[in-house]
């Protein structure tokens, strides 16, 4: 298994957590990584940019999670951030859709289902 040290981050899995905006994908990859990685909040919009963490999964070893902005931001920068997520779609190799408690599934997450898997 490699070390995660010796592995580039451009040969890592990208592991990178999508959904609307306030779905709880900061506060999910903050579980996961054990620390306040990714900054959380009530006010929608909080994430801008990707926001990226090296760690090593084990058994699979070193990967790359990334938390992104929500894909339904209609904020002031909205598209700004959702350009930046849909770039992130280009480089991940492990899609988490992150859905809300009690949100059904909406047009938003079958749209970005079929991208993120084709």
């Amino acid at each position: 298994m490699a070390d995660l040290n010796d592995t580039p981050r451009a040969n890592r899995p990208h592991i990178a957590f999508f959904g609307k905006t306030n779905s709880g994908k900061s506060s999910t990859i903050n579980r996961i990584v054990g620390s306040d990685l990714a900054l959380v909040s009530d006010v929608p919009g909080t994430t801008t940019d990707p926001v990226y963490k090296s760690m090593e999964l084990l058994p699979l070893g070193p990967v790359v999670f990334i938390d992104t902005a929500g894909l339904d931001d209609t904020s002031a920068l909205g598209q700004a951030r959702i350009a930046k997520t849909r770039e992130v779609m280009d480089k991940t190799d492990v899609a988490v859709m992150i859905v809300r408690y009690g949100d059904s599934g909406t047009a938003l997450e079958e749209k970005y289902k079929r991208i993120c898997i084709a």
